[in-house]
């Protein structure tokens, strides 16, 4: 990933939120992409281990549309998305070609509004948690350079996602009298040891360990508690093996 590519979509998301005056989250990231992509809307679906998925954040009314056609019918692009891990570029939704591909969603997501739909997994490893979804009201193609950025924006919104998730966890407890939470110095321990296990960042090892959690509905505690104990392992590729 480029620095200077990265370092832009972080100002251009920050700049937005600030000009909203709101502070930069998952949610703002959606908004602020519309305009750095070129795009007609986004939405943010996550899904786990526990059920069909859900909608985390939609701009507009279409968006809606799309993740609710995603989770009735079972497929589309998102689905394939996560399925497979890959990105799902469709530059002519109502093809020949799409409706065959998706029989039910495509003339559905066609009577919306949408003309074209662009889905990049979020994903840490082997896990994915959902997927940012873009659409347009006209068919056509992103460029090479749109593309480069909703990568990042997706990578962006992975970390944003995670961190919201873990705090939820973490600030509903009660903080001991030394003002250090036990949970939050077990997650930095686990943090430790799968760098060293995994051989990646202490940065890059927390996104994982987040990624694991909420992929199999489990709190970030939980997870690091196991990882401390030994009684789980996370590979380089995002498996796991319980002992």
């Amino acid at each position: 990933m480029s620095g200077e590519r990265l370092a832009k979509a972080l100002a251009h998301l920050a700049g937005d939120a600030a000009a909203r005056g709101i502070t930069t989250s998952s949610e703002s990231a959606c908004e602020a992409c519309v305009v750095l992509i070129g795009v007609s809307g986004a939405q943010l679906t996550l899904m786990n281990g526990t059920g069909r998925g859900e909608s985390r954040y939609s701009t507009n009314e279409i968006g809606t549309q799309l993740e609710n056609l995603r989770f009735t019918l079972g497929e589309g692009p998102c689905e394939d998305a996560v399925r497979s891990g890959v990105p799902v570029l469709v530059e002519e939704l109502d093809s020949w070609e799409n409706r065959q591909r998706w029989p039910l969603f495509v003339p559905a997501a066609s009577a919306a509004g949408a003309r074209a739909a662009f889905a990049f997994p979020l994903r840490s490893g082997a896990i994915r948690i959902g997927a940012l979804v873009l659409h347009r009201t006209s068919p056509g193609p992103l460029t090479p350079d749109q593309v480069y950025d909703a990568h990042i924006v997706a990578d962006i919104i992975l970390s944003l996602l995670l961190d919201e998730l873990t705090r939820r966890h973490l600030d509903s407890e009660v903080p001991p009298a030394d003002g250090v939470s036990l949970s939050r110095a077990e997650v930095h321990q686990a943090t430790g040891m799968l760098s060293v296990q995994m051989g990646v960042s202490m940065d890059e090892a927390l996104v994982r360990l987040r990624a694991h959690a909420f992929a199999h509905d489990q709190s970030v505690v939980d997870v690091s508690r196991d990882i401390i104990g030994r009684r789980l392992r996370l590979s380089p590729d995002g498996r796991s093996d319980l002992r």
